[in-house]
């Protein structure tokens, strides 16, 4: 029977028969060409099994790498057989002793498992051929092509590739080099790539499990796992031992497969969700381009917008002569970026339908990789507002100090980049680094991917700069965190207490490190070997990172007011508060000096300064930063439960592993650390990285331009596609549950109605925080019956325009309409009493230049005559009592916090207190209409980029790339039946009738 079901099927496959075609080994070294050179020499060597026609020694037979159970591998790959190149054998010949040699070579050949299907077919084959082994080899590489989708992935050593070594690559049989084009699948090749790290990594040396036991001609054998009958199901065969009758199959032949697909190592199933992806965009909001004309050129074609690289190709893996401080996500991804169900397990992922990928990535990597962090090296908001700032500065003939600021406003956004070009530039003074201007267009640089980009970029004078374009466009990410440590102060300055050490060394992006070689967590059990191996970092404990000061680094912004007198303070400010505010920022300047030798911040230091963003400090002079209370930034923004914006799931205490590894729940392997180094515990005090605020209009236009702002929608290891979805999700929850309440009481008056509104904040710092132009706004309506609209303050068209009664976009909405005999634009002043449409209570800091002109930019901060964003509860007024109470008599600490008072009207409403504002709306009622059958609803919206700022950038910089890329996505972004419909993001609401 077997004879006679080998021969009938030999007849299908007689005809495909493939022989090995020739070739050289003679391959360079991967650091020897830029990448897709390389892989165009590598990948046709590896996909014409030019090692086997050479002669490399291979694995004694097809082997599993896990068990297979119910039609579905439990291993961590599929069936292999995997061949050696010399270089590789000499070293296992010698005991795996000292280090593999550059050169060397593992290529690892896979097919579908099981491997007894290969197994047992070349057994048939020797039956049925016992004279000619050439016959056998040739039948069984058809078989695999058409029964198995042969494939392979790659081990090429070189030393200077990386702290590992290793560069990794992943082959098809069509040899198809990378693209780095929309969708964004993740790259083939690439050196020290954390998906292989993460189970390599585990191997005791030189990140490889490579066993003589495996191999040809010597003694021992492979490991051997369990396989049951379900593969016995082979349709193309006759029946026998190749198609069983589902009755000898396990479970009547009832397949585990059709619950679960392994999806690991399956760039199949990526592809296939990367497919799904919807395109960008292209229909222009019409309420948007009658608010914001395309005149001045700043309307552009799709072909014409700056489009950004690859995520894929912000790549920077551990140096082989030891780590830098900086590395991107990839390098992490691997172990700290979830698992999505079986077979491949389930990791910082919860599964909510049967597929692999199906539910939510709440791992490190997954929630941090669609947070406004994640996102901060790519935001278009932000470079545009850059453009705006060095059109502003070039007008008023400063245009020397754009690179200072562009560099200092990159300490944050593009922090990696900014602080590795210092560092690197700093030890090797003779490399020619310039790290005093952290220039805006090395974010649009990457690695050269052929000969012809290196020359050009070694021609315009780029090329020593791309490393730090990978690294800037990762914004805020893993290793930015994990290495911040506490500020100290330098020899000469008073003897400070903690808050004011920081106040005067710690901000505006001008954190200090701790050593290369560690990165630090909160965890002290932590298991260091494997990265240790993969990267030569090793994991320390340090509890500052679970301090809110370290997040106070970046958002407590001290920056120069470049129009202001120097001979007075600026407006709010005593000449005691103002020598406060210059004296940081030239302890900042001082130390980037000694530190790193740069000098960029020192042209700065000559104007006054100002906070310019006070969320650390907000949450300092609030309850939440009681002892008492104990409510950190981390405990609100990495939270340590999980909920589904629809409610359907609920988990109230995350436990999960931290990492995932090769470790002692995956199938074994030869070479392996002990497990004591490789046994992960379940944390019962996980906390997520999902960084999010209410900015969703950031992330959508991320995710809506994926491929103009190269994002992948797809996760690269669970699959998930709904990352972005999940941060807006997130940011709902927040905007709903944590943000603000809103009570509305209503009585009968002023020929109308009088609703009493009461807006609270619920927040530990201002709302809004962050960036002066965020605003929020209360729309009170009044409504019939029948939801006619009789009544609004606060109302919107499509373009988030406040409008009034006919739909007409109130004078003060854009801050540019001045009337006779004033001195400034109209705006809406803080309220304690609406009568009319046109009146809308707005809070939000509005912001004047030198001239008396409303603006949003960051250095021309000269006074404000409106800041009445809602306090958080426990707000304390400097200089009183119960202030220095709390903070004691310091005058650093007193000058910051004046940064976090309330100016213009508010400050005098008896009203607006700390943690909530109070108004009466008097709704006068069109006649004949009965108030006791008209509904009254207050909602407060918020909006990241508000309608006045958008005007701002468009007019400031109209011709500028990245002004042109804001409003090619603005534009067009989608808003209708998103989370910001309306361009605004709805909070806290109530409605209410008349009882």
């Amino acid at each position: 029977m077997f004879r006679s079901c080998a021969a009938a099927f030999l007849i299908l496959f007689s005809v495909n028969a493939v022989s090995a075609p020739s070739g050289t080994s003679d391959l360079p070294l991967p650091s020897e060409l830029p990448l897709l050179d390389y892989e165009a020499k590598l990948y046709p060597f590896v996909a014409k099994r030019t090692f086997a026609k050479e002669g490399w020694k291979r694995d004694k037979r097809w082997r599993d790498t896990g068990p297979f159970l119910l039609d579905t591998n439990y291993g961590t790959h599929p069936a292999v057989r995997i061949y050696y190149s010399p270089g590789l054998i000499d070293w296992l010949e010698g005991g795996r002793k000292g280090k593999v040699p550059d050169g060397a070579m593992i290529v690892k050949e896979m097919v579908s498992p099981p491997a007894a299907r290969y197994v047992e077919y070349q057994s048939m084959l020797e039956v049925l051929h016992p004279e000619d082994p050439a016959k056998v080899e040739s039948e069984l590489l058809a078989f695999l092509y058409t029964i198995g989708g042969l494939n392979w992935t790659v081990m090429v050593k070189d030393s200077s590739v990386s702290h590992g070594g290793w560069f990794f690559a992943s082959v098809e049989p069509s040899a198809e080099i990378d693209s780095f084009e929309p969708p964004f699948s993740p790259a083939s090749g690439q050196a020290g790539i954390g998906t292989c790290m993460r189970c390599h990594a585990s191997a005791e040396n030189q990140l490889t499990f490579s066993s003589l036991d495996n191999i040809e001609g010597y003694d021992g054998e492979p490991l051997i796992f369990r396989v049951d009958e379900s593969w016995r199901d082979m349709k193309s065969f006759p029946p026998g031992p190749f198609n069983l009758p589902a009755v000898q199959r396990p479970a009547a032949g009832a397949s585990e497969a059709t619950l679960v697909e392994d999806f690991f190592h399956n760039d199949d199933a990526l592809e296939r969700s990367n497919a799904t992806a919807a395109p960008s965009p292209t229909a222009i909001n019409p309420d948007f381009a009658r608010t914001f004309p395309p005149v001045d050129g700043i309307a552009v074609q799709a072909d014409k917008v700056q489009t950004l690289p690859s995520q894929w190709l912000d790549h920077v893996p551990s140096r082989p002569d030891g780590p830098q401080h900086f590395l991107t996500s990839d390098n992490c991804v691997g172990c700290h970026g979830g698992l999505g169900g079986p077979p491949s397990g389930n990791t910082m992922f919860l599964q909510t339908g049967p597929n692999y990928g199906d539910g939510y990535n709440i791992s490190e990597y997954g929630e941090w990789r669609w947070s406004p962090m994640g996102l901060a090296g790519r935001d278009p908001i932000f470079f545009a507002q850059l453009e705006s700032e060095f059109a502003l500065l070039e007008k008023a003939g400063a245009g020397d100090l754009s690179g200072d600021l562009g560099t200092t406003c990159l300490s944050c956004h593009g922090a990696m980049g900014q602080r590795q070009l210092q560092i690197d530039a700093q030890a090797k003074p003779d490399a020619g680094l310039n790290a005093n201007e952290f220039k805006v267009e090395y974010t649009l640089l990457h690695a050269p991917l052929t000969e012809a980009e290196k020359k050009q970029q070694t021609a315009d004078g780029t090329y020593p700069y791309h490393t730090y374009g990978n690294l800037a466009r990762e914004g805020i990410s893993c290793a930015v965190c994990h290495h911040i440590a506490p500020p100290q102060r330098a020899e000469g300055q008073p003897d400070y207490n903690t808050l004011d050490t920081f106040l005067m060394n710690g901000t505006t992006g001008v954190f200090r490190l701790n050593e290369a070689d560690k990165l630090v967590g909160p965890y002290k059990d932590v298991r260091k070997v494997p990265m240790q191996n993969s990267m030569g970092i090793t994991p320390v404990h340090d509890d500052y990172i679970k301090d809110s000061e370290m997040c106070g680094t970046c958002h407590t912004i001290n920056l120069p007011n470049v129009d202001a007198n120097l001979k007075v303070p600026l407006e709010g400010y005593t000449a005691a508060d103002q020598e406060v505010f210059n004296q940081a920022a030239s302890n900042a300047a001082a130390y980037l000096k000694s530190e790193y030798g740069v000098t960029y911040s020192e042209s700065l230091t000559k104007f006054q300064h100002s906070v310019e963003q006070a969320t650390y400090l907000e949450w300092q002079n609030s309850s939440f930063s009681a002892k008492a209370t104990g409510r950190t930034c981390q405990n609100c923004h990495m939270k340590s439960d999980f909920k589904s914006v629809d409610g359907s799931l609920n988990v109230p205490s995350i436990t999960t592993q931290i990492a995932s590894i090769q470790d002692n729940t995956l199938p074994d392997v030869a070479n392996r650390l002990p497990s004591e180094d490789l046994d992960v515990p379940f944390r019962e005090d996980y906390r997520r990285h999902n960084y999010v605020g209410l900015n969703v209009f950031l992330v959508e236009m991320l995710r809506q331009f994926s491929a103009e702002m190269g994002m992948s929608k797809t996760d690269p290891m669970t699959y998930a596609t709904n990352g972005a979805q999940l941060a807006i999700d997130t940011m709902a929850l927040q905007a709903a549950e944590e943000t603000a309440d809103v009570t509305l009481d209503l009585a009968k008056g002023y020929d109308g109605l009088v609703a009493r509104v009461r807006v609270s904040n619920k927040t530990g710092h201002r709302l809004p925080s962050g960036v002066g132009f965020r605003r929020a706004f209360l729309e009170v309506r009044a409504t019939d019956t029948d939801g006619t609209v009789l009544w609004c303050s606060g109302c919107t068209n499509g373009a988030g325009v406040i409008v009034d009664g006919t739909g007409t976009p109130l004078k003060t909405e854009f801050l540019d309409v001045v009337t006779a005999r004033a001195d400034t634009a109209l705006f809406q002043p803080h309220h304690s009493v609406i009568t009319d449409q046109k009146q809308v209570q707005i809070y939000e800091e509005l912001t004047l230049n030198a001239a008396g002109e409303f603006t949003t930019s960051f250095v021309h901060r000269v006074s404000h005559p409106k800041d009445n964003r809602l306090t958080p509860h426990g707000f304390l007024s400097p200089g009183t009592p119960e202030f220095q109470a709390r903070f004691g008599d310091s005058k650093v600490t007193e000058a910051f916090m004046k940064a976090t008072v309330p100016e213009g009207a508010a400050a005098r409403d008896p009203d607006f207190v700390a943690g909530s504002d109070s108004l009466e709306y008097r709704i006068a009622l069109p006649a004949g209409i009965d108030p006791a059958k008209v509904t009254v609803t207050a909602t407060l919206y918020s909006q990241a980029i508000p309608p006045y700022y958008l005007k701002q950038r468009f007019e400031l910089a109209p011709d500028g790339p990245a002004t042109r890329r804001l409003y090619y996505l603005a534009s067009r972004l989608k808003t209708e039946g998103t989370l910001i419909e309306d361009w605004k993001l709805k909070t806290a609401s109530a409605s209410g009738a008349l009882q």
